[in-house]
């Protein structure tokens, strides 16, 4: 009798097993937390947008992180690098 219930519960086992093995993973952090922060119109963090903060403007310049050519950081032109483009940056 007992030996029939330990082969029944490896019978179940056995078998959810594989569900559980195709069963979708959750997101990468980065991702996630990328993905929670809200970004403006622009496609860009809101808190770190220069177009909707002008003021922003002064420390990306600082930084030398600026592309006079279009008016807004460098690591946020889209139009001197398509790449961002393709992550939403307008």
């Amino acid at each position: 009798m007992r030996s029939l219930r330990t082969l029944s519960v490896l019978i179940a086992l056995f078998t959810v097993s594989p569900a559980l093995a195709e069963a979708p993973k959750a997101p990468e952090k980065s991702q996630s937390a990328e993905a929670e922060k809200p970004k403006c119109e622009h496609g860009v963090q809101k808190s770190l947008c220069t177009r909707c903060n002008p003021k922003l403007a002064a420390v990306f310049k600082a930084k030398g992180d600026w592309c006079a050519e279009h008016e807004r950081p460098e690591s946020q032109c889209s139009l001197c690098h398509p790449d961002l483009a393709k992550k939403g940056v307008k």
